[in-house]
């Protein structure tokens, strides 16, 4: 039994892409098996799923965290995301100037936020979503701007605060080995001190 021209025409791409697909994620997948080693280090496991993003799941000074890695695309480069979770009376997102591209800059919500410190707000791009004043009355306070500021000059692209958790974004190619218990510890660390100051 033989395959006709048309339908071998239209499944070729279909096979091609599927292994593509399927490629990327065992390379992932393969890549992500050194999370194993790291998360004992971060009171954390590793989550290995096919097809889902390998990430750790712990604690860290009691708050849940989840740190999710998204292999690169062809048009998209790696990323790690840090998510704790922890309820903010606010919404507020703050990125480095430029750092929002592309239709993110005709979707982005909330009012830009002038805190009266030249330096973060030169360094800064902060949107308040919802309870704007108590946004606000978070950035008045120098410890918390400093620690965003930190954050960001650490190479996170965004912070974001939302009323179920505190998530950053960091771009990089973490699984194919800039990842490190170290690294990943710092990154805890500064994120937990988000929370100090409310």
């Amino acid at each position: 039994m033989s395959i006709p021209k048309e339908w071998f025409q239209f499944l070729l791409p279909l096979i091609i892409f599927l292994g593509l697909f399927l490629l990327r994620y065992i390379s992932q997948f393969v890549k992500a098996r050194r999370l194993k080693e790291i998360a004992p280090y971060l009171n954390g496991v590793a989550v290995i799923w096919p097809f889902s993003p390998p990430r750790i799941r712990g604690t860290y000074m009691g708050i849940p965290f989840q740190i999710i890695f998204f292999a690169a695309g062809r048009n998209s480069p790696g990323r790690m995301q840090i998510k704790l979770s922890f309820s903010f009376p606010f919404v507020l997102e703050a990125r480095g100037p430029g750092a929002m591209q592309g239709l993110e800059q005709l979707f982005q919500r909330g009012r830009p936020i002038e805190t009266g410190d030249k330096a973060f707000d030169e360094a800064v791009v902060a949107r308040a979503d919802r309870e704007r004043d108590k946004a606000e009355l978070y950035l008045d306070n120098p410890v918390n701007r400093e620690s965003i500021l930190e954050i960001l000059k650490e190479g996170f692209e965004n912070v974001r605060f939302t009323e179920k958790e505190l998530i950053l974004t960091r771009q990089g190619d973490f699984l194919g080995g800039e990842l490190t218990p170290e690294h990943s510890l710092r990154d805890l660390a500064l994120a937990a001190r988000l929370m100090q100051r409310l």
